[in-house]
């Protein structure tokens, strides 16, 4: 062989014997290292940003004992692992062990109690730092036929900063068997472990799951006695990953010996997936350093709105008094009151004339109260005006306002029975007279909100029956209030005018709010069934005050006084079609930049990130109508909502509409308007109810912001 080939030779078994090496040396450096590539065959590992290991209490197995292993996790600072339910993102540790199962059986992980960690908009549930996943084992007699036992463990984790790493190692641990054991130098931190675990103590919970919330209570009536019990929040952690939006915040309610929360539901909880027989949610509360598990049970009587403590119970009440305050000067209520401008120069010297007015609110409202409780307790789903929805009701209060406006007018000739009635109900100086002015108002008034109104009518309408009634008669007391007062004081009515000719011109002026009420009821009634059935409405009323006309010119009074009674009863004859009109559509009169309100078309433009305004309205309702004159339709908003990513969704609940009501109650709202900004899923915003055009132009600009920051 020539020197030339066997140099060439040489080189080629150098350069085969470098690269062997080589690629021994980065294989054995992946196995140590790197355990995205490679599982680890030791009691200890090392990854990116983490150690782990295998870890035994005791130094032997004692056959017939229960004894503890764990798994050691240590990322780095700033890094987290999960906890069994990660959260917003992440994964659990996961443990699969290998060993004969005639000799020794594995128990669950006993997870330390876990803290929320904020991740950007997220929030994941996990651990910093080093912490023990405890695991039980139980050993048989059988375990006496062996010296000593190998336990491996296949491990898989996820360590997370802003991005995150998966592990995965196998895990091997030899351990002697013997009659008796001494513990291992381990062994603190076991001990040190247990003060983390949550209590052994389980509180007896329950939940109830509405449309956009879920509710839950627990006693703590086994806790009260430890002593470890403080002024801390609650932190509620479940244990189903789908169950609530981690992130939002947490609504809670503590009294001496329980606790509410109202968590918001995740838009992926499926509650088809709660059958009768698995209808059981467990869930982690924590308080400062202790830890309690809930097994909490379907509850029906458990309210979103939670029990009211006497301090919230008196914030509430505080809000209905000022809302029937204010309400005496809404729009839809000054009509009826300025007719008793009439009588404030008269005397009222005895006390039922003086009271007759309060008394006719207190009660109406009572009747209100009433009649929604019996009407809820049979399954309905009412709120605030619901009265306002009906065809019938509008149709009835149209023909009121119209004889009322004819009364005004001295259309009937005084001493007649007809002009005695009218007088009688709201235009007189009697208890009567006051009392129905009384009724009468709280009918035109329901369908306005005064600010402060909202949240106690909310509340109301989800509470138990005892608070509904405090609050509507908080409500009935600020309304009447004012009037009541010029009732019983004679200084406070020398401040009007002295009698005179003038109260007639003005008597005969007030009827024209009366026939404009009468064209705004007309309205609402083409809304509800459309335009043929509200020309019939009008009709009708023309012919009521052509009747009513004749009962003043003809001997016949009877007569008349039957066919106006016919005309006010048409919708109930068999033969009416007045009432089964074709509704009209809300599409028919939405505005040109919004679209129709739909839960699910809600939730899909949230989790596509957009902007989204939602108005819930009704044509009977004046607030709301105010509101889109001077801030809705103006141009500066308008220009707002045809912004890119902004959508805007009107929600009409002139007639009944379940899927309207259900939403309203998820702000605690008994009735429109309601006025919400969302940022996508990341935040909402609910608006005033008397709203400005700056209002609505800021809330949407912040959540546009908000969008750009986050995303």
């Amino acid at each position: 062989m020539s020197l030339k080939k066997y140099l060439g030779i040489h080189r080629i078994f150098l350069f085969c014997c470098f690269t062997f090496f080589t690629f021994c040396s980065q294989a054995q450096d992946a196995s140590v290292e790197n355990t995205d590539e490679q599982p680890l065959a030791e009691s200890r590992a090392t990854g990116p940003h983490i150690r782990v290991a295998l870890l035994s209490e005791d130094q032997a197995l004692v056959p017939n004992t229960q004894q503890y292993l764990a798994i050691e996790v240590q990322p780095d600072p700033e890094w987290h692992t999960y906890w069994l339910n990660p959260g917003d993102s992440g994964e659990p540790p996961k443990v699969t062990w290998s060993e004969n199962t005639e000799t020794l059986s594995f128990g669950d992980i006993q997870w330390p109690t876990p803290s929320a960690i904020p991740v950007a908009h997220l929030v994941n549930y996990g651990y910093s730092g080093q912490h023990l996943l405890i695991v039980p084992i139980n050993s048989t007699d059988s375990l006496r036929a062996h010296d000593s036992v190998k336990i491996s463990a296949d491990l898989s984790w996820l360590v997370c900063k802003e991005d995150c790493i998966p592990g995965w190692a196998t895990l091997h641990l030899q351990l002697p068997v013997d009659t008796q054991t001494n513990k291992t130098p381990d062994a603190p931190l076991f001990e040190k472990t247990r003060t983390t675990l949550p209590s052994e103590i389980e509180l007896s919970s329950h939940y109830e799951i509405n449309e956009d919330t879920i509710a839950i209570k627990f006693s703590l009536a086994d806790i009260n006695s430890l002593n470890t019990l403080n002024d801390a929040p609650w932190e509620v952690f479940p244990e189903r990953n789908d169950l609530i939006d981690h992130a939002a915040q947490q609504q809670q309610i503590v009294t001496n010996n329980a606790v509410s929360v109202l968590l918001k539901r995740s838009a992926y909880f499926d509650p088809s997936s709660m059958t009768e027989e698995s209808n059981t949610l467990r869930f982690l509360v924590k308080q400062g350093e202790k830890a309690y598990y809930l097994n909490s049970e379907p509850n029906t009587q458990l309210s979103e709105a939670a029990t009211l403590s006497g301090i919230a119970l008196l914030g509430i009440l505080g809000f209905a008094f000022l809302g029937g305050l204010i309400l005496n000067v809404m729009p839809c209520v000054l009509p009826i009151l300025s007719i008793k401008a009439l009588v404030m120069q008269q005397e009222h010297t005895g006390l039922l004339q003086k009271s007759a007015y309060f008394l006719g609110v207190v009660v109406s409202f009572n009747a209100f109260a009433i009649l929604i409780i019996l009407l809820q307790q049979g399954g309905e789903q009412l709120g605030w005006g619901f009265h306002m929805q009906s065809p019938l009701v509008i149709w009835l209060l149209a023909f009121l306002f119209t004889f009322i406006a004819l009364v005004l007018l001295d259309l009937f000739t005084i001493g007649t029975r007809m002009a005695g009635f009218g007088n009688g109900l709201v235009a007189g100086n009697n208890a009567q007279s006051h009392f129905f002015t009384g009724v009468l108002a709280v009918i035109v008034a329901s369908p306005c909100t005064a600010p402060f109104m909202a949240a106690a009518l909310g509340v109301a309408l989800v509470s138990e029956p005892y608070v509904t009634v405090l609050i509507f008669n908080a409500l009935a007391i600020g309304f009447a209030l004012p009037l009541t007062l010029l009732f019983a004081s004679e200084r406070l009515r020398n401040y009007f005018p002295k009698p005179g000719n003038w109260m007639v011109t003005f008597k005969h002026f007030l009827a024209f709010p009366m026939f404009f009420t009468v064209a705004w009821l007309a309205w609402v009634f083409a809304s509800q069934q459309g335009t043929e059935a509200q020309f019939i409405l009008l009709l009708s009323l023309i012919l009521f005050a052509l009747f009513a006309w004749l009962m003043t010119k003809t001997r016949l009074p009877w007569l008349y006084c039957a066919l106006m009674i016919l005309l006010v009863a048409l919708p109930l004859t068999p033969a009416s079609t007045v009432l089964t009109a074709t509704t009209a559509k809300v599409t028919d009169v939405l505005p040109q930049n919004s679209i129709d309100f739909n839960a699910d078309t809600l939730e899909q433009l949230k989790a596509e990130q957009k902007v989204v305004l939602v108005n819930m309205t009704a044509d009977w309702c004046i607030t709301c109508k105010v509101n889109e004159q001077v801030a809705l339709n103006t141009q500066a908003v308008s220009s707002a909502l045809t912004e890119d990513n902004v959508t805007y969704m009107v929600g009409d609940w002139t007639n009944k509409n379940d899927e309207i009501l259900n939403y309203l109650k998820r702000y605690e709202r008994a009735g429109v308007p309601l006025y919400v900004v969302y940022a996508g899923t990341n935040s909402y915003t609910v608006l005033p109810q008397m709203l400005s055009p700056g209002i609505v132009v800021n809330a949407l600009k912040q959540a546009q912001e908000e969008l750009s920051n986050v995303y």
